[in-house]
């Protein structure tokens, strides 16, 4: 049997009849449920390596895509803005310590063909690889990295919105040429 989301009323647990469309009204107590897009705040954070400056990429310990590469992002909590989401994620998933105060808006956009994610990129300040504290492995990321150009992307990365952003970063820069991935 297959699991239903939302098949019941969040506020007094009564089951809904039709649970083919939204807004769901519950019989019972009334209560209207809304299959509303989540929101997801994805940082791409520019590192200087060496006279080049890459992207700070994870490698995903989980699926979907378990084993590929991927912006550092994350679903955001309620209590949460997209900059305090972003940063908290950053942290979590690779030991690095940004200012949310500093993320910048890059890009927004949905998925695709059901749009329910909402994602929203955002760049951080630009910081030297010399900066960067030890890494150790989660249970989301099993490896820290940086990514250096846009083209053939589609090999290692996780997600098609990711490597979009990447491409447009980079383009915006003048960056092109094959990726490089090197652990940091």
């Amino acid at each position: 049997m297959a699991l239903v989301r939302d098949a019941h009323c969040h506020s007094c647990g009564a089951a809904f009849s039709d649970t083919s469309t939204y807004p769901r009204v519950c019989a019972q107590c009334k209560a209207q449920v809304w299959a509303n897009p989540i929101p997801v705040s994805v940082v791409l954070v520019p590192v200087r390596h060496q006279g080049r400056v890459g992207l700070l990429v994870v490698r995903r310990s989980i699926e979907p895509k378990k084993g590929l590469l991927a912006l550092v992002g994350g679903f955001l909590e309620e209590h949460e803005t997209w900059q305090q989401g972003g940063a908290r994620e950053v942290r979590e998933e690779t030991d690095v310590v940004i200012d949310h105060t500093s993320l910048v808006p890059f890009w927004f956009t949905s998925t695709e063909p059901r749009p329910n994610r909402v994602l929203l990129f955002s760049t951080a300040t630009e910081m030297d690889a010399s900066a960067l504290p030890v890494f150790t492995a989660t249970n989301e990321t099993s490896e820290r990295g940086l990514v250096f150009g846009p083209e053939g992307l589609e090999a290692v990365f996780a997600f098609p919105l990711h490597i979009e952003a990447v491409r447009r970063f980079f383009a915006a820069r003048g960056i092109t040429g094959a990726h490089e991935f090197i652990t940091v």
